[in-house]
C-alpha cells in the first residue's frame, strides 16, 4: 500500500484474502439467529459491491477482497444451516449406537464416543458423547450397543468457542445412558482403530501419567491427563508441546527428509513422501487445526525448496488459514486455531528483532560466548511465540505464565528429542504388538515431569491477567502496526500506537457502560 508516493506495507493478496475471509465468517456468525431475509439482503449488498469493484479498472486488481468477505459469509452461514439440520433434538428411550473411541472411566460414570446411532427407527447422521453412569460394561471400542438413556441435540451459542469441536469431531449430541449392554462385536474404522491401538499400549505398559503425556505429545489427544498434571504444564508455559502443532509436524518432516536425502532420493520425490507422510499423522491427530496450518506451511516450505521457489512466511501462514476456513470456516473461534497462528505469526513478527537486540547485547559481553547466543536465540523465540498470545492467552484462560524462557531454554530441546524417541518406539510397538518396546519412556520422561512438577509449585508461575475482545484487538492492532512490516519511522509508530491504545481503551469504556 502506498501513500502519497510512500509505501506503508507490502501488498499480499494471499493475506488479505485471508483477512476478508475471517471477517465474512465473523459477519455471518454475529447474524447467527436472524431471520433468513437479513442473510439474503445483506449478501445481495455484498454481491453488487463485488461487482463494483470489479468493473472499474483502478479498483478491479482489489475484486478478491469483496470475493473473500462473501466466501467467508457464505461459508460460515452454510455450517451453521447444516448443524441445525438434525431430525432429533432430544429424545428418551432405547438407543443402539457403536463404540466410536476409546472407552475412559471418569470414577463416576464411563465416557466414550457413539456412532452410527439409530433411534425410534431413524439412523441419526451425526455422533454422540456418551456418559454412561453403570456399574460396568461388557464392551469396547467398535461394539455396537443398545442403551437406555436421553439423548440431547447441543445447541449453538452464538460465538461458542466448543462448537468448532463440534463441527470438526461431527458430534451433535449428548447421550447419558443409565444402562448399557453389547448386541454385536464390531470394528472401528482404520485411523480411529490406530488411535486405540496406541492408547491401549501405552496406557498397558506405562504407569497413567506417563501414558497420558506420551498420548498429548504424540497424538495431540489430552484427554487423559489429570487436571493437576496439565495445570503444572501450562504453568510451566510448554503447554504447546501438548497440541500436535508445527513445533511436531516440523520436526517429523525434519528427520524423514533427512533420512531421504542421506539416501539420495530426488528432492521433489522427498516431497511429495514427507507431504503424504505428515498429512496421515495429521489425519492420525484427528485433523486438529494446529496440525494442518503445520502440515500446509511445511508443505509449501518443502515445495519451495524442492521446486526452487521464493518463499514468503506470512503468504504461507495466510494460505493455510485460507484452506482450513474454507472446509471448517466454525475454526475462527476455536482456541487451538488461534493460539497457533498466533505463535507463528508472534515469530514472524518479532523473532528477528528481539535475536537482533539480544546478539547485540552478547556481543558487547563477549563476542564469543556461544552459550550466550543460544539463550538469546531461545528467549528471542519464546518471547515472540508468547507475546503474541498473550491476549488470546488473558481472554480464554485469565492467566498468563512467566516462566516460559526458562522452561523453553532448559526443558524444550530435551522435550522434543523424547517426542522423536516416543514417536519411533509407539509406532513401533504398535506395529510390532510388542508394548514393552515403550518402557523406556517412563524413566525418560521423569526429568520433565519433575520440572514441570516444581514449576508449577512456584506461586509466581502464572499471572491472573483478564482482557476483552476489545483488549485483545487493540493489542493484536498495535503488535502488527509497531511491526518491521509496517514502513513508518518511530515518530508514526508511536503516534499510531497511541491511537490504537485510545480507540481501545474508548470501546472498553463503552462496552463496560452497555454492560
Amino acid at each position: 500500500m502506498r501513500i502519497k508516493g510512500k509505501r506503508i506495507f507490502n501488498h499480499r493478496p494471499m493475506l488479505f484474502f485471508a483477512l476478508f475471509l475471517m471477517f465474512g465468517i465473523i459477519f455471518s456468525e454475529a447474524l447467527y439467529g436472524a431471520s433468513m431475509w437479513w442473510y439474503f439482503g445483506l449478501l445481495l449488498l455484498f454481491i453488487i459491491a463485488f461487482l463494483l469493484v470489479a468493473i472499474f479498472k483502478k479498483s478491479r486488481k482489489s475484486f478478491y477482497i469483496p470475493l473473500a468477505f462473501i466466501v467467508g459469509f457464505i461459508a460460515m452461514t452454510a455450517v451453521n444451516l447444516q448443524y441445525n439440520s438434525v431430525s432429533v433434538k432430544d429424545y428418551t428411550g432405547s438407543i443402539n449406537a457403536k463404540v466410536g473411541s476409546e472407552i475412559v472411566f471418569n470414577g463416576n460414570y464411563y465416557s466414550f464416543d457413539a456412532t452410527d446411532i439409530f433411534v425410534d427407527g431413524k439412523t441419526i447422521k451425526y455422533e454422540a458423547r456418551v456418559y454412561a453412569y453403570v456399574d460396568e460394561i461388557d464392551f469396547s471400542a467398535g461394539d455396537v450397543v443398545s442403551f437406555y438413556g436421553r439423548l440431547r441435540y447441543y445447541s449453538h451459542e452464538k460465538f461458542d468457542n466448543y462448537y468448532p469441536r463440534k463441527i470438526s469431531s461431527g458430534q451433535r449430541y449428548s447421550l447419558t445412558a443409565y444402562s448399557a449392554s453389547k448386541i454385536s462385536d464390531g470394528q472401528l474404522n482404520f485411523p480411529d482403530n490406530l488411535q486405540v491401538r496406541i492408547k491401549r499400549i501405552l496406557h498397558q505398559n506405562l504407569d497413567d501419567k506417563t501414558a497420558s503425556i506420551v498420548q498429548a505429545l504424540v497424538l495431540g489427544d489430552k484427554s487423559g491427563m489429570d487436571s493437576s498434571m496439565y495445570d503444572d504444564v501450562k504453568s510451566s508455559g510448554l503447554a504447546h508441546v501438548l497440541a500436535v502443532s508445527g513445533l511436531h509436524v516440523s520436526t517429523l518432516a525434519t528427520a524423514i527428509y533427512f533420512m531421504l536425502k542421506k539416501l539420495k532420493v530426488n528432492p521433489k520425490i522427498s516431497f511429495a513422501i514427507v507431504l503424504v507422510c505428515t498429512f496421515l499423522y495429521s489425519m492420525l491427530c484427528s485433523f486438529t487445526a494446529s496440525s494442518l496450518r503445520a502440515v500446509i506451511m511445511s508443505g509449501v516450505y518443502m515445495f519451495s525448496s524442492a521446486f526452487s521457489r521464493k518463499k514468503d512466511d506470512v503468504s504461507s501462514l495466510s494460505l493455510a488459514a485460507i484452506v482450513i476456513l474454507f472446509v471448517r470456516p466454525a475454526d475462527i473461534f476455536d482456541v487451538g486455531f488461534l493460539l497457533s497462528f498466533a505463535s507463528v505469526a508472534g515469530i514472524f513478527i518479532f523473532d528477528r528483532s528481539f535475536e537482533k537486540v539480544g546478539l547485540q547485547i552478547v556481543d558487547k559481553v563477549s563476542p564469543k560466548r556461544k552459550i550466550g547466543t543460544k539463550f538469546v536465540k531461545v528467549c528471542a523465540l519464546s518471547l515472540a511465540t508468547n507475546l503474541f498470545t498473550y491476549p488470546f492467552v488473558a481472554y480464554f484462560f485469565g492467566e498468563v505464565p512467566t516462566l516460559f524462557v526458562l522452561s523453553n531454554f532448559i526443558v524444550l530441546p530435551y522435550i522434543m528429542a523424547f517426542y522423536v524417541l516416543a514417536l519411533v518406539l509407539t509406532f513401533l510397538a504398535t506395529i510390532t504388538g510388542f508394548g514393552a518396546i515403550v518402557l523406556p519412556l517412563k524413566y525418560l520422561l521423569v526429568p520433565f515431569r519433575l520440572f514441570v512438577g516444581l514449576v508449577g509449585s512456584v506461586s509466581f508461575s502464572t499471572v491472573s491477567v483478564s482482557a476483552s475482545v476489545f483488549t485483545v484487538i487493540s493489542l493484536v492492532c498495535l503488535m502488527v502496526f509497531v511491526s518491521r512490516f509496517v514502513f513508518l519511522d518511530r515518530v508514526k509508530k508511536a503516534r499510531g500506537a497511541c491511537i490504537i491504545l485510545c480507540v481501545g481503551m474508548f470501546m472498553r469504556s463503552i462496552l463496560l457502560a452497555v454492560g
